[in-house]
């Protein structure tokens, strides 16, 4: 587990938010999310050990937010993808990923750069060091995942007048 240096991040996060349903990956969930837990008792809390427990996911609906850590490094790289397609897609609004970046360390299955998470859709929201080595904090969240265009309005349509009503 990474040092509580992590955790005041993480649980600002969750209070801007503000979670109704919850789905935690990984073993930090309790950790991060128990005092958010206290202060909503109301707020539904579901745990998956590890990323096979998430194929039973069938039938959830979709959380406010996910919580993927502790899972991804253990993985191989196009199974973590996968996982984070799956959560992002699927079961998550809004979707934070831990990830030690790097090839420094030792004894993971595979190794994450920033590139690829923000290729994913993903922002990194924080940054902090686990033994002298890169570990970050990244968010996805569909509301601000693509901002609309200046160019997406009636003003440059030929026909203003039908801008928003017809759609091919």
């Amino acid at each position: 587990m990474y040092p509580e240096a992590e955790q005041p991040s993480l649980r600002s996060l969750v209070r801007k938010f503000r979670p109704r349903r919850i789905l935690n990956v990984g073993p930090a969930g309790q950790d991060v999310f128990g005092e958010y837990l206290q202060q909503h008792p109301d707020v539904q809390f579901d745990s998956c050990p590890d990323a096979a427990a998430v194929s039973e996911l069938q039938q959830t609906g979709k959380y406010d937010l996910c919580l993927v850590s502790h899972v991804l490094e253990k993985l191989p790289r196009t199974d973590g993808e996968h996982l984070l397609a799956r959560l992002r897609d699927v079961h998550c609004e809004k979707l934070i990923a831990i990830v030690p970046v790097g090839k420094d360390w030792p004894d993971l299955v595979s190794h994450w750069q920033p590139n690829e998470m923000l290729g994913m859709g993903f922002t990194r929201v924080g940054e902090f060091d686990y033994q002298d080595l890169p570990v970050h904090i990244y968010a996805f969240d569909i509301e601000h995942y693509k901002t609309t265009p200046d160019w997406l309005n009636s003003r440059y349509w030929a026909n203003p007048e039908l801008f928003g009503k017809f759609w091919w």
